[in-house]
């Protein structure tokens, strides 16, 4: 079977599966449900169909074949409600990770759009540790079982598929705009992180929104490339309007996550969390990551995939 055609299998398998979950999740607590939904998209459906983008003729076929096991025996984790079934995917994860970061260079340290396309090798493996400390009942530093979970959606998406069209764009667009999207993107995200876990403390609490400032730029600059490469006449018509739901969703996603992260200045314009993860969560997953996803594979020739220093 032709490499593309594996891919094209494997992703569309994923999304069955994925679309089976809807009722045999339905027995999940009302409050987790739609960010268990939201975060086994991305392990089952984002990633395989973003596989084509990293390298058209993967040097391991076996590879893709343990990912997809790992995703969807990490379904279970959530008929058992134990750890053991999520642990696959950390491990699976954890080695891409290890992988992106042991093959980096020099060149890859100096090049933010490089550099972006190695950490959404590495973000989805924090996303995965996440995971399995929620599974296993773990509250690190005191958080909240539903943050837990949160951390790992988050992870499994803004930590994936915002990194990785930021350093497409970089790479096909070099500019100054698209390099600051991916330096701010890769400041943003662990910021953000730093900065919940100092609101949790009562500590530094200006830490929070600073960060959630910091990523929204980034974000947006991702959003108007998404957007402009959607007004490019040469893609196909299909691929162009991809491109457009893709940024134009983004934007408003991170319209919200900046009222959201400036709600203790400005209470006013913040939603609330469920109304965060339900708008915010969805935009993200389907608007920008699959579209953006979509949009890209038709943009780039199967013979003409994206390479990472790291691949």
């Amino acid at each position: 079977m032709k490499t593309a055609d594996r891919f094209k299998y494997e992703w569309l398998a994923g999304m069955l599966v994925w679309a089976g979950q809807f009722w045999m999740l339905k027995s999940l607590p009302p409050g987790i449900y739609w960010i268990v939904i939201l975060l086994l998209f991305s392990a089952m459906v984002l990633m395989p169909l973003s596989r084509r983008l990293w390298d058209s003729e993967s040097r391991q076929e076996w590879r893709p074949k343990v990912e997809s096991g790992s995703a969807l025996f990490m379904t279970c984790t959530f008929f058992t409600n134990s750890a053991t079934e999520a642990i696959p995917w950390l491990l699976v994860r954890s080695a891409a990770a290890f992988e992106a970061i042991q093959n980096c260079s020099r060149k890859t340290l100096r090049d933010p759009a490089e550099l972006t396309l190695v950490s959404a090798r590495v973000f989805p493996a924090i996303g995965a540790a996440w995971l399995v400390a929620h599974r296993a009942n773990w509250t690190p530093w005191g958080f909240d079982p539903l943050i837990v979970l949160l951390t790992a959606a988050h992870f499994h998406h803004a930590g994936f598929t915002l990194p990785l069209m930021a350093g497409m764009n970089a790479k096909e667009k070099p500019g100054c705009w698209t390099r600051f999207s991916c330096v701010a993107i890769l400041i943003g995200v662990p910021l953000v992180a730093v900065g919940i876990t100092c609101t949790h403390f009562g500590v530094l609490k200006f830490v929070e929104p600073f960060g959630v400032a910091i990523l929204v730029l980034g974000a947006l600059g991702v959003a108007v490339s998404q957007m402009r490469r959607g007004l490019e006449r040469q893609h196909p018509f299909l691929t162009r309007i991809c491109f457009l739901i893709s940024g134009a969703s983004l934007f408003a996603a991170m319209v919200l996550a900046l009222g959201f992260g400036l709600r203790y200045v400005i209470p006013n314009f913040a939603l609330t969390m469920p109304q965060m993860w339900a708008i915010h969560g969805t935009l993200n997953a389907f608007g920008f990551g699959l579209c953006g996803i979509l949009a890209w594979r038709g943009a780039l020739r199967p013979h003409q995939p994206i390479k990472p220093c790291c691949a």
